[in-house]
């Protein structure tokens, strides 16, 4: 964990330097100014999130979301964006197969477009944010305990990517992505009842469309 949170850290840095390094030789090139993104795709549990509870094991589940940055160099964008993750109940219990597990998943990111000269353009991502957490979860009450979906404490986030967006047209288009994302949530509580116990690590897999917005002289 300590390694893969060095090495994104390290890929931030080196990005962000790369864009202060640009900024000059961009002054005469055209660049857009900013894109936003809509995107869809799944979740898949990895590691010890796949084992969560005795019967509340995540299985994959959709996600939605949205991205907005701007450009700092032709190559170079940081901005922000929001993912929501509904994963599902891998089990036989009749008394969770309609219940869900949620991620919402609020992070800061920056994207490097490798160069190219063709309508396909591959890109290297990295972000890192808060994950809130709200996992179905056996709670205790007067009547015995019951199967509620309870919020637990937001928990760091960060993880890297890789993607290829497809030019439809001179300001917009496709694209796919592929994130590997790890949340510190093994200490994280819910009240003082419960602790969630593990780190939630996902792969997470996104589709959609991009718009480029304006461009610079």
């Amino acid at each position: 964990m300590k390694k893969t949170l060095a090495l994104t850290l390290l890929m931030l840095l080196v990005i962000f330097n790369l864009s202060a390094v640009a900024q000059d030789d961009d002054d005469e090139i055209e660049k857009d100014k900013a894109e936003l993104t809509f995107f869809g795709g799944f979740g898949i549990p990895s590691g010890d999130l796949s084992n969560w509870g005795d019967s509340l094991n995540p299985s994959s589940g959709n996600n939605i979301g949205l991205e907005g940055g701007f450009f700092f160099t032709t190559n170079i964008t940081a901005g922000f964006n929001f993912t929501y993750t509904s994963f599902g109940i891998d089990s036989n219990d009749e008394l969770v197969k309609n219940l869900t597990h949620r991620l919402y998943s609020p992070s800061l990111y920056v994207k490097y477009y490798l160069p190219t000269e063709s309508n396909f353009v591959p890109y290297l991502k990295g972000v890192v944010g808060l994950d809130f957490a709200r996992f179905t979860t056996s709670v205790p009450n007067v009547n015995g305990s019951r199967y509620r979906q309870v919020s637990y404490d937001p928990a760091l986030a960060y993880g890297i990517g890789i993607g290829a967006f497809y030019y439809t047209a001179d300001y917009s288009g496709f694209f796919v992505e592929a994130n590997y994302r790890i949340s510190k949530t093994e200490d994280v509580k819910y009240l003082d009842v419960a602790t969630f116990g593990v780190n939630a690590t996902t792969i997470d897999i996104h589709a959609g469309f991009r718009v480029l917005i304006g461009s610079d002289e």
